[in-house]
């Protein structure tokens, strides 16, 4: 075999793992689009305050701040295809544990922090595999594609909630099928030949260099989960039928898959730390109109649409970022407190939008996420103008 031969031969592998675990991530993102509303509603039918809502949605997170810096180490001892596939059965058991649960809402905390154990086990594990076979001079197309794959399974998630329902076991049931269907792709690839070995550190140095970089992944997380959580209740209490919150969901995740090329490319050509600045812009304009909406539907979906990408613009720059603020040395590092960023903004996120509400009433989620945005445009100007990140 020549060596042209050996090449075209290993580029042609690459190709279809990456396929393999981007199918995979996709799907499974169907499955936390799903997840969220359903949890949600079921919860607010159980008679659960906003407060123990926010806070049992934040264990995922939590669970993924205390599980991220080990994954390495564990994927390096039994392999990362054993481990995605893992994952991917934890979570399969886990949602029908859930719905079985029912109205024991005690149990929802120990099984969600399995879940989302499970959960940050599985991004991790597929943007190790997708990193370590996308090509040098492709890898910011391939985790375009990776990232809009996400954004639209998270989209169709709240679309599946309109279409089964939330009552019985058949939602459940339905959210066990979306997982168990992510497993065909891995199981059937190759994996990448070499898995990182040993305990990931120092990351939280590198997140005092960049605050608002890391800090990006913190918004968007925090801001996403807490729209995710009680976008479907706030529905319900303005009077709109159970359907428009799904709804108003799927259209704030069409927003995150529609503009995040759009985003990306002017990114690239009038700077990251210009892009971001504009995007927590944007951001905090969009949470503003959000709370000047009254009745109107269409407007709503406007709002969310633009806002969604917006907000999502903040995770894709900051992405971005790390490669272009830290040396090859760190950014296996920087990736991964950006992920521990991401569960603590989980956290902060919906506990503190339950927290709002439960001070607030209905507008609690807004005034929160317009306290959140202006706090970090106020971090990202300042960084900005010292040409920091």
């Amino acid at each position: 075999m020549t060596e042209t031969s050996r090449i075209e031969g290993k580029s042609s592998t690459n190709i279809r793992g990456l396929i393999a675990a981007i199918t995979a991530i996709g799907v499974a993102a169907v499955g936390f689009g799903h997840t969220l509303p359903l949890f949600s509603i079921l919860l607010e039918r159980y008679d659960a305050s906003d407060r123990l809502i926010g806070l049992n949605t934040a264990t995922m997170a939590l669970a993924a701040i205390l599980a991220t810096p080990f994954f390495p180490k564990i994927i390096g001892r039994v392999g990362i295809k054993p481990f995605i596939l893992a994952c991917l059965a934890i979570m399969v058991a886990i949602y029908g544990l859930i719905g079985l649960a029912g109205e024991r809402v005690w149990l929802w905390f120990p099984l969600r922090f399995v879940f989302g154990f499970a959960g940050a086990g599985l991004f991790v594990g597929s943007e190790i595999w997708i990193n370590a076979l996308a090509p040098e001079g492709a890898r910011g197309r391939i985790i375009g594609i990776y990232s809009t794959c996400l954004a639209l399974g998270f989209a169709m998630g709240p679309f599946m909630v309109e279409i089964f329902g939330t009552t019985g076991f058949t939602p459940f049931l339905v959210g066990m099928l979306i997982f168990a269907s992510a497993v065909l792709p891995i199981a059937i690839a190759s994996p990448p030949p070499a898995s990182p070995k040993g305990h990931v550190t120092g990351f939280f140095s590198l997140i005092a260099k960049a605050p608002a970089t890391f800090a990006s992944s913190s918004v968007f997380a925090g801001a996403e989960a807490a729209i995710l959580t009680f976008l479907p209740i706030y529905a319900l209490e303005s009077g709109w039928a159970e359907e428009t919150g799904t709804r108003a969901i799927t259209v704030y995740g069409l927003g995150l898959v529609a503009l995040q090329y759009l985003i990306g490319r002017e990114a690239d050509r009038f700077g990251y730390g210009r892009s971001l600045l504009a995007c927590a812009l944007v951001s905090l304009v969009g949470a503003a109109l959000f709370a000047m909406i009254d009745e109107s539907l269409i407007l709503l979906y406007v709002v969310l649409f633009f806002w969604g990408g917006a907000i999502a613009g903040l995770y894709t720059i900051g992405l971005t970022l790390l490669a272009d603020r830290f040396p090859k040395t760190e950014v296996e590092a920087a990736n991964t407190g950006f992920v521990f960023m991401y569960g603590l903004g989980a956290i902060i996120g919906p506990a503190g939008a339950g927290f709002a509400r439960d001070l607030g009433g209905q507008f609690g989620l807004e005034l929160f996420l317009i306290a959140v945005m202006i706090l970090y445009v106020l971090l990202v100007a300042r960084r900005w103008r010292q040409e920091l990140p």
